[in-house]
């Protein structure tokens, strides 16, 4: 089974459907933000180093304002939960999930611990580099309980995935934040949740002023990839936005729907989801097969694949791909295999920027 295959369909917690008839369907159950290929044994400390191919995204430059040593006593934070306690500033900060090891990174803060870091590296790329003492804390499906209590952390952080049935557990080692990236219809949108966590997470760490600096930094990556945009034609333009992977030798297809939050980064760069799913769905994508491409046309396709097995390239496939009209019209675009759609701040940046210049190559 191919490397990008497991992610999309043996990770944790998620049951990809094989929905090869092209009716789009809700998981049975949730793609967690850090599927990866689980190792059979924990490493009790390994490292992850990404590289920063996005010279643009900087890590935020500590100011006079991010001395923690000024704050103290005990504060109150909302999380998914309802509101929580946190002695001081914590020090010695365990995250267990990638969102949050890369919202932590992002504040200038390296974590004591974090999730399955072998496997980090093979699915993120982002221009953050996780310090070579960060330990990891197991791999996924669940984390290493005596390794976290080893660390002696005095916050963890975790996404509601994998922190519901745990998290008493978490909570007895060191004060536990849960947070909810995978919202029910009608309960608000991902990328609000997305920003609104991150705030939370550089409160909680006396990181606002870098926290602020970050989200200004990606907005403003958003407003300069919308004028490029525009500028080459593109406002308006209506784009999928995919990930896919070969299954039963046939491709499946996620199609990422308006209440995810790369769509709404798609949105804040001036472009149209063409994709729209009557039924919602809690993931923010649909399974489709392939034959749901054929209902387009003039529209640009973005899909994130495994580098050198694009399944719309195998020889059962790629002739129906080349006669779809989208791709004679060369508006198919391969993203990095590496692109990460469930991430934070900086994985939004990149996002975006991988788009842009996707899209922007059309005209070269």
């Amino acid at each position: 089974m191919v490397r990008f295959t497991r992610l999309l369909s043996c990770g944790l917690l998620l049951t990809v459907l094989a929905a090869c008839g092209g009716a789009a369907s809700t998981p049975t159950s949730a793609p967690s933000a850090t599927a990866t290929t689980a190792p059979t044994e924990a490493s009790a400390a390994a490292t992850a180093t990404t590289a920063p191919t996005e010279a643009a995204v900087a890590q935020p430059t500590a100011t006079a304002a991010s001395d923690t040593t000024a704050i103290s006593g005990t504060r109150t934070f909302s999380h998914a939960l309802g509101e929580i306690s946190i002695p001081n500033v914590p020090q010695r900060v365990i995250a267990l999930d990638w969102m949050y090891l890369e919202d932590v990174v992002a504040l200038g803060v390296q974590p004591v611990g974090a999730i399955d870091l072998e496997n980090y590296p093979e699915w993120v790329d982002l221009p953050l580099t996780i310090d070579s003492s960060v330990v990891s804390i197991g791999a996924n499906p669940s984390p290493d309980f005596e390794t976290i209590a080893a660390l002696k952390p005095d916050l963890i952080l975790v996404g509601s995935l994998r922190g519901e049935t745990i998290y008493d557990q978490l909570n007895a080692i060191a004060p536990t934040m849960m947070f909810n990236p995978y919202l029910k219809e009608g309960e608000g949108h991902p990328y609000d949740e997305m920003t609104t966590t991150f705030s939370t997470i550089a409160a909680v760490l006396g990181k606002e002023t870098e926290g602020a600096q970050v989200l200004a930094k990606m907005e403003q990556t958003f407003a300069d990839s919308k004028e490029q945009l525009a500028a080459a034609g593109l406002a308006d333009a209506k784009v999928l936005v995919a990930q896919t992977y070969a299954s039963n030798n046939a491709a499946e297809v996620r199609l990422f729907t308006d209440n995810a939050a790369v769509m709404e980064i798609v949105k804040r760069l001036g472009l149209k989801n063409a994709w729209s799913d009557p039924t919602y769905q809690v993931w923010g994508f649909s399974s489709v097969g392939t034959e749901a491409l054929a209902q387009f046309s003039d529209i640009h396709m973005l899909y994130i694949t495994e580098e050198n097995n694009d399944p719309f390239q195998s020889a059962a496939i790629k002739p129906y791909w080349d006669s779809l009209e989208f791709v004679k019209a060369g508006k198919a675009h391969i993203l990095d295999s590496q692109t990460w759609t469930f991430g934070g701040p900086i994985a939004a940046e990149v996002f975006a920027q991988r788009v842009t210049e996707a899209l922007l190559s059309e005209s070269k």
